[in-house]
């Protein structure tokens, strides 16, 4: 089954509607956010190979070619493997067991949603699509989470959904990114600590406003910071994606302090396995 999927993703490409909305959509309050020539190359696209094999009880899948073309199997790979998951565990579920299932589920995210509404000054968006139950689950909570929470909710990272329900496409840069620009600077320790900085001096070039957001704990968000370029500060927010919450924020205000920035000007991002009562920590907090 897995196998059947993969290669199923092997056959996509762009539509063309899904393509014109690419090259005109406005994003980030950006019209046609993306170059020409990527898109072309986008259309062009198709996923390379893989190689998939089970030892024990474990399955290994490995992708290998260029990183531009490897890189776009993560998302999918992840979110098929997780919907197979789903799929398996159900499928011995009568209809009737199934709409109770969901009709819980249903009722469970509504709560969360009501408690998510008595937050003032709430924003909140949907990162969540190599992680999902499934496609139809994440899509519904999406539209869930439109009427439910209003202009608090943002947008999504899948462009899919961000298409058909006509919210925001929304997300940040990656990880990624500062460890592909480490590996090209090879055994040249200089390059090595300049490769993260090099990774935003590029991403400034092409991106504004709030694409400008700090990713910084690839190698430690403590020493990203202290190594900084000045420039660095003038960047429009940070992402905090691993510790606890409540110390990344106040380290990242702290180092806005010292740059000579009003943290109160700027965005800070909290992403990593979020659930409702964290939310409402964080959100106290800060």
């Amino acid at each position: 089954a897995l196998k059947e999927q993969l290669d199923h993703i092997r056959s996509l490409s762009l539509s063309r509607g899904e393509s014109t909305w690419l090259r005109g959509n406005m994003f980030y309050g950006k019209r046609q956010m993306f170059s020409p020539e990527f898109i072309h190359w986008l259309e062009g696209f198709r996923f390379p190979p893989y190689h998939l094999e089970r030892t024990g009880d474990q399955y290994e899948l490995v992708f290998e070619g260029p990183w531009i073309e490897t890189t776009m199997w993560e998302i999918p790979a992840l979110a098929v493997v997780l919907e197979l998951h789903t799929r398996a565990v159900t499928k011995d579920m009568g209809k009737f067991e199934l709409q109770v299932l969901y009709a819980r589920a249903m009722t469970r995210l509504w709560e969360k949603i009501q408690r998510l509404k008595q937050l003032k000054g709430l924003s909140i968006a949907d990162f969540g699509t190599r992680r999902r139950h499934g496609f139809l689950w994440q899509d519904w909570c999406v539209q869930a989470m439109m009427e439910g929470l209003g202009p608090s909710f943002l947008g999504t990272s899948n462009c899919l959904i961000a298409l058909r329900r006509e919210v925001e496409a929304i997300g940040t840069n990656a990880h990624e990114l500062p460890m592909v620009y480490c590996a090209l600077a090879g055994d040249d320790d200089a390059a090595v600590a300049r490769a993260p900085y090099d990774v935003l001096a590029d991403w400034q070039d092409d991106y504004e406003g709030n694409l400008r957001v700090i990713l910084p704990d690839t190698y430690g968000t403590r020493g990203f910071l202290e190594n900084a370029p000045d420039w660095v500060a003038n960047w429009t927010g940070l992402r905090v994606d691993s510790g606890d919450p409540l110390i990344g924020g106040d380290i990242a205000i702290d180092w806005w302090k010292r740059r000579g920035q009003d943290p109160r000007n700027k965005l800070a991002i909290f992403s990593n396995g979020l659930d409702v009562p964290e939310i409402e920590r964080i959100h106290r907090h800060f």
